[in-house]
């Protein structure tokens, strides 16, 4: 429980949140965003004079969810698992690069969940979430911020532009185990009302024994957890501020080198490349696939596939601390060579 303390301080200051507030550490992103949205849904419910954990959502005033249209699937997981309903989300349209349209939000209110993304999972885009949550805020809703990777922009310097007013967020969800390298499994929790994030996971029994200092189950759904935070707090004591930030730094640049590659040997780039990720294709779509299985049977790197505005692209996300300009050049090489065995 010291060291959670340690490390909820520690990333506080990092990504620059409001001193008060509260950190779980978890899983993963998935179980974070169920938490933030738990934390939020059950608020919004005590402000309008609604116990949900003592009455449950029987006869409860509505709860609304608003997303991007590119959301992550864990955060449909999530809202699915909250009993909100996938299929009640109300979703707001997106740019060409995956953020949510300020302009094309819905007129919010009190009864309001309103969820943003800091590193879409395709583009690496993330939404212009400070005016959002003007916009939220002056309606009386919850803005959560799903940041599994992208989050961690916050400590560049560089990046302070793009990530303006993620702080005015209620509650943040990030990975530890992506773009910060710590082991399997790191997620982390953030909540600027403390009290709202712990009283949606508090319990209680006659034979619990508390302590002085945090009891790390009022933080996270689970009661039992391994002691994940030490990996975490090893990895941020050893890097510190400036060793993080150079991490991040690293990981946009290897990126931005990568694509620069690319589209000097052909390939098409599909997104700006502001974070760690790249969409890229080939001329049409078959030859696109036909070079993502050959470069994943190379061995010489691995990318997976998805799909962007109705073409089929290779996902590149560059989330490797040991990664080298040298590699970058090697796997673009492993790119040209893939290409041109599918096109035989």
């Amino acid at each position: 429980s010291r060291l959670e303390e340690i490390c909820e301080r520690w990333i506080v200051s990092l990504l620059g949140f409001p001193e008060e507030t509260a950190a779980g550490f978890l899983s993963g992103t998935t179980i974070a965003n169920f938490s933030g949205l738990c934390a939020g849904r059950n608020e919004l419910l005590r402000r309008r004079g609604w116990d949900v954990a003592r009455k449950g959502l029987y006869g409860a005033p509505k709860i609304r969810v608003v997303a991007s249209a590119d959301a992550h699937a864990a955060i449909h997981k999530s809202i699915s698992m909250l009993g909100l309903g996938s299929e009640n989300v109300e979703l707001v349209p997106v740019d060409d690069q995956g953020r949510m349209r300020a302009d094309q939000m819905p007129k919010l209110d009190e009864a309001a969940l309103v969820v943003t993304q800091a590193g879409n999972v395709n583009s690496g885009a993330i939404d212009p979430i400070g005016r959002i949550c003007e916009h939220a805020h002056a309606s009386g809703s919850w803005v959560h911020v799903d940041g599994a990777f992208g989050l961690w922009a916050r400590a560049l310097p560089s990046m302070r532009k793009t990530c303006d007013g993620i702080e005015m967020a209620d509650s943040w969800s990030l990975d530890a185990h992506k773009t910060l390298n710590v082991p399997y499994d790191s997620g982390i929790i953030a909540c600027r009302h403390r009290e709202a994030l712990m009283s949606a996971f508090k319990a209680s029994a006659s034979y619990f024994q508390w302590s002085e200092h945090r009891d790390s189950m009022n933080f996270r759904p689970s009661m039992s957890a391994r002691a994940r935070v030490i990996e975490l707090w090893a990895v941020l004591k050893t890097l510190g501020r400036q060793g993080v930030r150079r991490l991040v730094e690293q990981l946009c640049e290897n990126a931005r080198s990568f694509a620069r590659l690319l589209a000097e040997q052909g390939f098409q780039i599909h997104n700006e490349v502001v974070f760690n990720q790249v969409l890229t294709s080939c001329d049409d779509d078959a030859l696109t696939r036909a070079t993502l299985q050959n470069i994943q049977r190379s061995g010489e790197c691995w990318c997976g596939g998805s799909t962007w505005h109705g073409r089929a692209v290779i996902r590149i996300s560059v989330c490797d601390w040991a990664t080298t300009p040298k590699q970058i050049e090697r796997s673009v090489r492993a790119f040209v060579k893939a290409r041109a065995m599918a096109a035989r």
